[in-house]
């Protein structure tokens, strides 16, 4: 693909920014897809993989019907097949280094965009060893339309076609303050407390056996806590556990409405048989993550669920000269209409 040879081209620029485009066949877990069903039958399960319908969530199912029909925008009726998949949807880079962009080839835009999102030594917060900080980059990164792998997408996709950087937090006002994101997010408050946090213990078990827990929409499992949606936090010394709490809390915030406009949304109950629909809250079941950088996931299982202990998949993952920056592939569960006619 011309991203590959650009990527092959470009070196990093002075600053220490790393080119780390990935290798779109060699760095991905395309074991992540699986596995893959028509109606309730199983067609393919390279790897033995599990699925998000062995939790016991009450919203999480795989349809039994073979036929469907959806309309498409021109309001037509359209029919296909019901089909079953985990789909390779985001991009998500957790970078200490403000405004270094390593999946758009090692880009750094300086000190141009320190509005608000990164602050204090190599962005990581006020006071040494306090907390961590980091910011995060979300890219639309639908890989099997980019690659042409599957055609009549239509309901089983979103309207973000390209690979693309869709948000980041160097100029968002909310990632670095969190009194004023609790503000637009109160619900934190509640779920600040002993007892709540003690719970965060189960899902954390649920994830690294399976998949976390939705009725704890608070607990991003053996990551830590959801709340309150910003860069900061107290996890300290795992840079692995680190970014993907970020990550998984960056979700969270582009689920909810209004700040900023939500653009994660459910993709795999009844309701999303057409395409997506909003929630007010995170759907944790319907995601896995596989690392792309430093070292990728691509061995056994090489994907993990959201929460899943890093003791498990990731510790060995990082290396402290790169950065201590992390890429995550996000898969997302679809549960949709295949059109045929």
């Amino acid at each position: 693909m011309n991203l590959q040879i650009m990527a092959q081209e470009i070196d990093a620029p002075a600053g220490g920014c790393q080119n780390a485009f990935p290798n779109l066949l060699a760095d991905i877990c395309w074991k992540c897809m699986f596995p893959i069903r028509i109606g309730g039958n199983t067609i393919m399960n390279i790897g033995d993989m599990p699925d998000n319908t062995d939790t016991g969530n009450s919203d999480d199912f795989n349809p039994s019907d073979s036929v469907c029909t959806c309309e498409d925008s021109d309001g037509r009726t359209r029919v296909g097949i019901y089909i079953s998949f985990w789909e390779p949807a985001r991009v998500l880079e957790v970078v200490h280094k403000p405004n270094c962009f390593p999946t758009l080839f090692g880009m750094d835009m300086g000190e141009d965009l320190n509005f608000f999102g990164a602050y204090g030594e190599n962005g990581q917060g006020p006071t040494a060893g306090e907390k961590a900080f980091y910011n995060v980059h979300y890219y639309t990164f639908p890989l099997l339309e980019v690659m042409d792998m599957i055609t009549g997408m239509d309901f089983c996709t979103d309207w973000l076609n390209d690979i693309d950087l869709m948000y980041f937090t160097e100029t968002d006002p909310l990632w670095n303050d969190d009194e004023l994101t609790v503000n637009l997010y109160p619900e934190a408050i509640v779920f600040g407390n002993p007892v709540a946090q003690a719970l965060c213990s189960v899902d954390c078990i649920a994830a690294s056996a399976g998949y976390p827990l939705n009725s704890l929409f608070w607990c991003a499992g053996c990551w830590g806590s959801m709340y309150p949606f910003t860069g900061n936090t107290g996890t300290v010394g795992s840079p692995v556990r680190t970014t993907s709490l970020l990550a998984a809390r960056l979700i969270a915030r582009l689920t909810r409405l209004p700040v900023p406009p939500a653009v994660e949304y459910d993709t795999s109950s009844a309701s999303a048989k057409c395409g997506g629909t909003f929630i007010p809250l995170i759907k944790k079941s319907q995601y896995r993550f596989s690392t792309i950088f430093p070292i990728p996931e691509t061995e056994g299982r090489c994907c993990h669920s959201l929460g899943s202990s890093t003791l498990l998949w990731g510790e060995h993952r990082n290396i402290p000269a790169t950065g201590e920056f992390q890429i995550y592939m996000m898969w997302r569960k679809r549960n949709c209409c295949l059109k045929l006619l």
